[in-house]
């Protein structure tokens, strides 16, 4: 009886393996992971070897202009990508060339916009920094970050968008390391042969101009295969012509949804970096990083939700909850195990990795378990919200808890040093993703 149980057990669990590994959004979810991930273990091991030559005080001040730098390119960015993929998505399933003509053009349209505020931003960068911090070399450094990113991203947004949407996720994950290794590798040599902070960012400056023209190639061979893709002449000759009505409101609310969101990740440094000294920012900094990067394997799985929750609405909408339910748990699953992992594994990890200089900082990588254990329940939030054109509700959410929550964190920063912060985006995560989970569960019955 218990032998015909067990073979009764591992035959289901060899249907199972069988089902997932042939199941198509679980083999782009793979491939998709493994690109990202091989991505953060370069961004990964480029930060570990910067942080080593610049120690713990420098490196602190580098966290803070790489944070700089993130809310202003937030700020910025307007956030169009996530809405032009939706859209995109849609069209392209459809084959509605002049829809998806339409979509990409707001696009471009758009990016000639966030160029122009990207300067602005990079030039009011010191000002803030010398507000924030009473240090304007910060917002220097944060102003080059900044324009780097809105050249590397200006064709790597389109060429990435592109390649999802026709299901080349092997050459999107293939692009997105190109992207990582070349802005990554320029900076650790220009730190490694003696420029410190300075050439760390120019390092990222001289490799965002390179993805610009790898990411310009992809596009044009894209375009000349899959002619629903318009050209960069006609880029060039119809994007004053882009409607921007069209496509704003719907972009704007999405957008404003996932600044929102990003902010959970960004505002913590820069919060700390207000009443902790820069060595206390460096623990804080790495603890944060690293129970990131164990759970980086999850940000495919969102990013492929995109796509697939709108597909999955148009052709089967009384399975949306199923799948959505599914998708959470399994996440919830995979973060628990990802963050328990990398916990257990963390004073030997961090030894190796940072050196001794950085071991006061491994009582904070054991301190954020909460907030990587309950992380995946939140993975097929966003693309959810945008399926089902509710991103109001979403942005309500998340402006209530960071209401709360900024005031309430910079107190517990404020007596409570580093431990304030990993107290507060624990519950900032834990409590957002909640409220939401179960807000679109009682959606998605009534629907």
């Amino acid at each position: 009886m218990i032998g015909t149980m067990e073979e009764n057990g591992n035959s289901f669990l060899k249907e199972k393996f069988l089902y997932f590994s042939r199941h198509r959004f679980v083999k782009n979810v793979a491939t998709l992971q493994a690109g990202e991930f091989a991505s953060s273990v370069v961004q990964g091991l480029a930060g570990i070897l910067i942080a080593r030559l610049l120690q713990p005080q420098l490196f602190g001040v580098y966290s803070l202009a790489f944070g700089l730098a993130s809310l202003l390119v937030l700020i910025v960015s307007l956030g169009v990508q996530d809405a032009v993929t939706t859209i995109v998505g849609e069209s392209y399933a459809r084959e509605d060339r002049k829809a998806t003509h339409d979509a990409l053009l707001f696009l471009a349209k758009m990016t000639g916009v966030i160029g122009i505020l990207s300067v602005a931003a990079a030039l009011g960068a010191p000002k803030l920094s010398a507000l924030l911090y009473h240090n304007s070399a910060i917002g220097w450094y944060a102003g080059i970050v900044v324009l780097a990113a809105f050249i590397s991203n200006t064709f790597y947004t389109f060429s990435t968008i592109a390649l999802q949407v026709v299901n080349r996720i092997k050459a999107m994950s293939i692009l997105g390391l190109v992207d990582q290794v070349i802005r990554s590798g320029f900076a650790l040599f220009f730190v490694f042969i003696g420029f410190g902070l300075m050439g760390a960012v120019t390092g990222h400056l001289i490799g965002a101009g390179i993805v610009f023209v790898i990411s310009a190639v992809i596009w044009e061979r894209l375009r000349r295969e899959y002619p629903i893709f318009p050209s960069l002449r006609q880029f060039t000759q119809k994007v004053w012509d882009a409607n921007l009505k069209k496509y704003f409101t719907f972009s704007a609310w999405i957008a404003l949804d996932k600044n929102i969101a990003n902010l959970y990740n960004i505002l913590p440094i820069l919060m700390v970096g207000v009443y902790v000294s820069s060595v206390e920012v460096t623990y804080f900094k790495i603890s944060f990083a690293y129970v990131n990067l164990a759970l980086s394997l999850m940000g495919p799985i969102s990013t492929l939700l995109n796509v697939e929750f709108p597909r999955m609405r148009a052709g089967e909408p009384r399975r949306m909850k199923h799948n959505f339910l599914k998708v959470s748990l399994y996440s919830l699953l995979l973060s628990l195990l990802l963050t328990a992992g990398a916990l257990a594994v963390s004073p030997i990890a961090l030894k190796i990795l940072y050196g001794k200089a950085f071991l006061p900082g491994l009582k904070y990588v054991l301190g954020l378990f909460v907030y990587g254990a309950f992380l995946g329940i939140g993975v097929g939030l966003g693309p959810m919200w945008r399926a089902i054109n509710k991103v109001k509700i979403s942005i309500v959410i998340n402006t209530v808890t960071l209401g709360i929550g900024i005031p309430a964190g910079l107190y517990l920063i404020r007596h409570f040093g580093v431990w304030g912060a990993i107290i507060m985006v624990s519950i900032w995560f834990t409590v957002s993703h909640a409220i939401s989970f179960f807000y679109l569960l009682a959606h998605l019955q009534n629907e």
